[in-house]
């Protein structure tokens, strides 16, 4: 090789090293963004607080909208001190007063509404002390495919339409421990399966107030997961027949008691002849 040629080669055998973590995407009208995803946007950082499609002509940009974004600064530290004008992410654990809580639902600490942590039982769930991941209740061993669940309800979490949800992730423990043991060995599916089950079951407990509106949002919103496990494939014949039999068996999972499946057939019945925007392209991760 000549001579010359060998700092030529040194530096294109190095220059990736530079590439090596991309650029996040830019925001961009009409995709769809699965909840976390982080984008930029005029020079900032956002992070996607729940799963939508930016709208064409909606205006729904990072800015503009914050109920579905957020300006990121990186995660929120364990036991962070509470603080007014923060946006908090589902699960984000802090303390205020000597007490410890973890967020139940994405949300923005407005100032001056005075939604400190006590106040609001709705937004922020009490617990020991903050930990590295969601607190799983005391005497639960349960760990699926390495996935740490909470204990089988039986025949308890069959009893009323929400049944029991002892994490608070929003999605049925039952329903937690079929996808910890079916998809829990693939992290991106369990964490998109998760997504689709967190929005059927707000689906089940918000049927009965005949918002068309909040249903085509829902809709949307799971198609969205939806896209982003099929991603997980290498094409849309692998394992197809598999994927067939867990669409079915966790369809009926969620729909396992007659009150479940008319509020399921109610939100579907409130979805028909509805028109539904597909994004250009969406972000998963």
């Amino acid at each position: 090789m000549h001579r010359t040629a060998i700092p030529l080669l040194t530096a294109c055998l190095l220059a990736p090293l530079a590439w090596a973590t991309p650029p996040l995407p830019e925001w961009r009208e009409s995709d769809g963004y699965l909840i976390g995803v982080i984008v930029q946007y005029q020079g900032q950082t956002y992070r996607a607080l729940q799963s939508h499609t930016a709208q064409k002509g909606a205006n729904w940009n990072p800015a503009s909208t914050p109920a579905l974004w957020q300006l990121h600064h990186g995660p929120v530290q364990r036991c962070t001190p509470w603080q007014a004008g923060y946006s908090y992410a589902l699960g984000d654990q802090i303390r205020f007063e000597g007490d410890y809580y973890r967020a139940r639902q994405a949300h923005t600490a407005h100032k001056g509404t005075e939604w400190q942590p006590p106040r609001v039982p709705a937004l922020w769930q009490p617990i020991q002390q903050c930990e590295a991941v969601t607190p799983i209740p005391p005497g639960n061993t349960d760990t699926i495919n390495g996935i740490k669940v909470p204990p089988d309800p039986g025949a308890a979490g069959r009893k009323t339409l929400a049944g029991i949800d002892a994490d608070q992730d929003g999605v049925r423990d039952d329903v937690q421990r079929f996808l910890a043991q079916e998809v829990g060995q693939h992290p991106a599916r369990f964490k998109y399966a998760m997504e689709m089950a967190r929005i059927t079951q707000l689906e089940i407990l918000s049927a009965s107030g005949n918002d068309r509106e909040k249903v085509r949002a829902l809709t949307n919103q799971w198609s969205l997961a939806l896209d982003c496990f099929y991603e997980t494939y290498k094409d849309s014949t692998e394992d197809y027949d598999w994927r067939l039999n867990f669409s079915k068996k966790v369809s009926a999972l969620h729909a396992n008691t007659p009150d479940r499946m008319a509020a399921i057939k109610h939100s579907d019945a409130m979805a028909g002849g509805m028109m539904f925007h597909s994004p250009v392209r969406y972000q998963c991760d």
